[in-house]
């Protein structure tokens, strides 16, 4: 197998975001392929457990079991036409840990969850689309951020933006995932719903998402209608997993943006180290005296190695071009925000 780039994806969400069945339609949509990318579990076992709650809630209507205090880790090969491109770290959380207490009183998961969130590429906040069935006005707007744990997630993502900005290291991409989204009445006859409304409703809740210098999404997500039935569980024809896959296409395509974007800086800073080692070359005075000839023998072996390390560097930087241009008009009606403002690398947004 070729070297694969690493990739950190956290989720945060409130209890019943749907977190846990989320996650168990991402995998079963992409093992199957999504727009010819897919992802497979690296540890067979782990694989055959997320298959079968995938089973027991498309067969037998039966909803996974609550996330508990010990996280379950995965860890997903993602591929795009067969092609194995990158390996996607993934903890799902229980819903309860976001709110809970750190330290030696308090939750090891909710530290644990904070440690990774501080080191993500990409972070998902789980919305329950409940809270969004209707228009979000100013009056609900208030209980919807304490139901939903807007609050805790802006305080968490405000921490982890400042502490990597004030470090020069890259900020992590965002995904405001809205669940269960065929409950929004979209095609509403008095006010059909948006997704530009859901947008701004997403904005007055979570602005630090819309922060100078982050890269948002706005991705609705359904699994299925999920119709219940008097034991608790679901109608397995109701489970119809749409869009499930659009958040992690996007947090590829920002991570592949932004190692295309480092490539870019630090083959600009060889050329100057080039440029360097040439004009010392011309400097040297004419003659085979034993000083010169030393010194065209070392800058010659710099100028190799520099060769070396861009012929590499441009390798990998057409590789990230390439994944970049192929992951981005997969998000066309995604909206995407830089800074609060709609992205210009992306396509059309749907109105």
């Amino acid at each position: 197998m070729t070297e694969l780039h690493e990739i950190g994806l956290s989720t945060m969400g409130a209890p019943g975001a749907g977190k846990t069945t989320y996650l168990l339609a991402l995998y079963a949509a992409m093992s199957r392929g999504a727009e010819h990318c897919t992802l497979h579990e690296a540890d067979r076992n782990s694989d055959v457990v997320l298959a079968d709650a995938w089973r027991d809630l498309g067969e037998r209507g039966r909803l996974p079991e609550p996330t508990n205090t010990v996280p379950h880790s995965h860890t997903f090969v993602y591929a795009r036409e067969m092609r194995p491109l990158a390996r996607l770290h993934w903890a799902d959380y229980r819903g309860g840990a976001l709110p809970s207490f750190v330290g030696p009183d308090g939750s090891p998961d909710a530290e644990q969850l904070l440690w990774e969130i501080s080191t993500a590429h990409g972070l998902l906040l789980i919305l329950d689309g409940e809270h969004f069935r209707k228009p979000l006005g100013r009056e609900r707007r208030e209980a919807v951020a304490r139901e939903t744990l807007t609050q805790q997630m802006s305080t968490v993502v405000t921490d982890t933006l400042t502490t990597r900005t004030g470090a020069g290291r890259p900020l992590p991409s965002l995904t405001l995932v809205v669940t269960k989204a065929d409950v929004i009445d979209w095609t509403g006859t008095d006010a059909p719903r948006r997704l530009t409304d859901l947008a701004d409703e997403l904005r007055a809740l979570l602005p630090v998402a819309f922060s100078p210098g982050v890269t948002t999404a706005v991705c609705p997500v359904s699994v299925g209608s999920l119709e219940r039935t008097a034991d608790g569980g679901v109608l397995p024809d109701s489970v119809n997993p749409t869009d499930v896959h659009l958040p992690v296409l996007f947090h590829l395509a920002c991570f592949y943006r932004r190692e295309r974007e480092e490539l870019d800086a630090r083959l600009a800073a060889l050329r100057t180290d080039r440029g360097g080692a040439r004009r010392e070359w011309a400097a040297l005075p004419a003659g085979a005296g034993r000083g010169p000839r030393r010194a065209r023998e070392r800058l010659a072996v710099r100028l190799q190695e520099l060769d070396r390390r861009e012929a590499t560097m441009k390798h990998w930087r057409d590789h990230c071009d390439a994944e970049s241009a192929a992951l981005v008009p997969m998000l066309r009606h995604v909206p995407v925000f830089e800074g609060g403002r709609p992205a210009t690398w992306i396509g059309t947004h749907r109105g």
